[in-house]
């Protein structure tokens, strides 16, 4: 800002005025240039990303959780489970008398619907004293057992069975997660991605004994098929929230990708 005296000295020459005049244009035109350039830049929130590709021999596999779309199994019903939950369950009204739709819709089988029509008879019933309610229990006896519903499983090529499962509770019921890394089931490796180097299972949904569906309710659902999600073991299952669903009659492939944030 000195040059401002020599531009406006009146005892200076007009051309050592007009050099100063230049000099101060010029250094204000770099000064605003750069200025505007630098915030510009620091209005862009501009951040550096770093990405280090690691080779390794084998990679831990992660966990699969399984859970059916449907949490019950409808033929497995007793009376007491009936009486208790079947409001719960959307099958029964307030007054523990059946649904007019769900009547209409079982109709169609009278052998089922004879059996639902003394099941939920409940003239002569007494109530048990001591029920256990909607818990864990009552999902683990009604719920889809793997026993029944896995036909297959390999996992390298090598077979598998249920005893490679874990069953979890979630919003489905009673689910199952393989490679779960608990207290005596090793963890899982595999060296390379492909068929044939992972988990390939077939699976019986049991679409037979779903609940029936007669309309909204939280817990029936107008699907058939399996919800899969595939996390770290490190991570609960959400399934409901990040699960992805397989339907029955085809042959699903996923591949993964494990990315590492820090």
């Amino acid at each position: 800002l000195h040059g401002l005296r020599h531009m406006c000295s009146g005892r200076a020459a007009l051309p050592r005025r007009a050099l100063w005049v230049l000099a101060f244009c010029t250094a204000l035109g770099l000064l605003l240039s750069w200025s505007s350039n630098r915030l510009l830049h620091w209005l862009a929130f501009p951040s550096h990303t770093q990405v280090r590709t690691q080779w390794s021999r084998q990679l831990p596999f992660p966990a699969v959780t399984l859970c059916n779309n449907n949490p019950l199994r409808f033929p497995r019903l007793s009376k007491g489970d009936l009486y208790y939950a079947g409001h719960w369950l959307g099958l029964l009204l307030p007054n523990r008398t059946a649904r007019p739709l769900l009547t209409e819709l079982l109709r169609g089988d009278e052998a089922r619907f004879r059996w639902f029509a003394k099941l939920a008879d409940f003239r002569l019933f007494l109530p048990p004293r001591h029920y256990e309610g909607i818990s864990a229990d009552f999902m683990d006896r009604l719920g889809h057992q793997l026993e029944d519903m896995l036909l297959s499983c390999k996992y390298r090529g090598e077979l598998c069975g249920p005893h490679n499962f874990s069953a979890v509770f979630t919003k489905y019921g009673k689910c199952y997660m393989f490679n779960s890394g608990e207290e005596g089931r090793p963890l899982l490796t595999t060296v390379k991605g492909g068929t044939g180097n992972g988990l390939e299972i077939m699976l019986d949904i049991q679409q037979d004994e779903y609940l029936p569906i007669w309309g909204e309710a939280e817990e029936t659902t107008f699907e058939a098929g399996v919800k899969v999600q595939i996390h770290s073991q490190s991570e609960p299952p959400f399934v409901q929230e990040l699960g992805f669903g397989v339907a029955p009659g085809f042959q699903t492939f996923v591949a993964t990708q494990e990315q590492r944030v820090s």
